[in-house]
């Protein structure tokens, strides 16, 4: 079998690719597959000529026999008549920071996200349910730019909740300050809570001022899930040191599942570092072939999406034991919600079903999603 994967490349996470590709790797050497890779990178993806053009090459050229791209949906669809002609079938990677443009799926293709919109959704409905009747959001105009913000502002207000102040600083770490929030914070009579995203590198700008301040001391601060996920990896000492800080994360390195742990060791023995939520998104991508391969046998043409939307068995990642949206064939893994008590981390599971009703929510709400001009793929800036 011939595998053929479309590449980003990042000014901010500069190993994204590179993780996400070797992790995929690894899973399906440990099964024992017998596969042949090609790859080609695709910049930040949106040329369309270009990723349209490569993926021809590997496709009716050279012959593979499945396509796996990084890159944010609806650009790629340029490739799906591609798909259709040649009868194969693509599995579609994101971070999962954008709505489609429509909810109509297309029969050969496969979604798998780190859930960053579907956690901040759900962040926003518990910020106000847990006793918070107004919040601060902080972001930039990157992230201020995509889903998320928008989706917890959303279903915030949904509940009832307002939001009192928008902090948007400078991008530029040299500029950036957060003197204007612990003003206004300092200066309102209520305490309000703070949804914070950020990804680097203003989440370690963001993170080592927001540390100094006295806001820091008296003020609940959720992170969004790319946020959390990052300082835990440059500085969960930090963090065990933190009050009131707590958040929805997608991946962490000491979830306590065989298939996670599995990855971190691979991870670490093969490339002497330890493991991301990028290498274990492409972890999990190289189990849901092994999965799909499991039920397709030796039939023909290798069908990904029938094998995962009709599976009869449990599709266990690094993330936990996942279920799918068959109406618009995508996974849906579990998440976690992480606080610190007496300098101990903890996770409360929010099992897939969970995560499942809450996508569904999202999408009865957002039946024809907003789509604003920036398509290139999240975090790759």
């Amino acid at each position: 079998m011939t595998i053929a994967v479309l590449l980003p490349s990042s000014t901010t996470h500069k190993q994204l690719g590179y993780d996400f590709y070797l992790s995929l790797q690894y899973a399906l050497e440990q099964e024992h597959k017998d596969i042949e890779w090609m790859s080609s990178s695709i910049g930040f993806g949106t040329d369309e000529v270009d990723m349209l053009a490569k993926a021809e090459d590997m496709l009716l050229n050279r012959g593979a026999d499945l396509l796996i791209a990084f890159a944010d949906y609806p650009k790629l669809s340029v490739v799906f008549p591609l798909l259709e002609a040649v009868n194969k079938q693509l599995l579609l990677v994101n971070m999962g920071a954008k709505l489609p443009v429509d909810w109509r799926p297309h029969p050969q293709v496969f979604h798998l996200n780190l859930q960053e919109s579907l956690l901040a959704h759900i962040a926003g409905k518990t910020l106000y349910q847990e006793g918070n009747p107004e919040f601060v959001l902080a972001t930039n105009y990157y992230e201020g730019g995509y889903a998320p913000c928008q989706l917890a502002v959303d279903a915030y207000m949904q509940q009832g909740g307002t939001v009192g102040y928008n902090f948007i600083p400078h991008t530029k770490g040299e500029t950036f300050s957060i003197e204007p929030l612990t003003t206004y914070l300092a200066e309102s009579e209520t305490k309000p809570a703070i949804y914070a995203n950020y990804s680097h590198p203003l989440t370690t700008v963001f993170w080592e001022q927001w540390q100094k301040s006295a806001a820091a001391q008296e003020n609940i601060l959720w992170c969004s899930s790319i946020l959390l996920m990052e300082i835990l990896a440059t500085d969960p000492d930090t963090l065990l040191n933190s009050k009131h800080i707590t958040g929805l994360v997608a991946w962490h390195h000491a979830l306590d599942n065989v298939e996670n742990t599995t990855f971190v060791q691979q991870f670490q023995q093969k490339l002497n570092r330890p493991g991301n939520h990028f290498g274990a998104l492409g972890w999990d991508a190289g189990l849901l072939i092994t999965h799909a391969l499991q039920a397709y046998q030796a039939r023909q043409p290798f069908e990904l999406v029938a094998a995962l939307t009709n599976s009869a068995s449990p599709i266990k990642l690094s993330r936990g034991e996942a279920v799918v949206d068959k109406d618009f064939q995508m996974l849906i893994a579990p998440a976690y919600r992480l606080s610190v008590v007496d300098r101990q981390l903890h996770y409360h599971v929010l099992d897939a079903a969970e995560l499942l009703a809450a996508w569904q929510e999202l999408k009865q709400q957002h039946p024809q999603p907003n789509q604003n001009g920036w398509f290139n793929t999240y975090l790759c800036s």
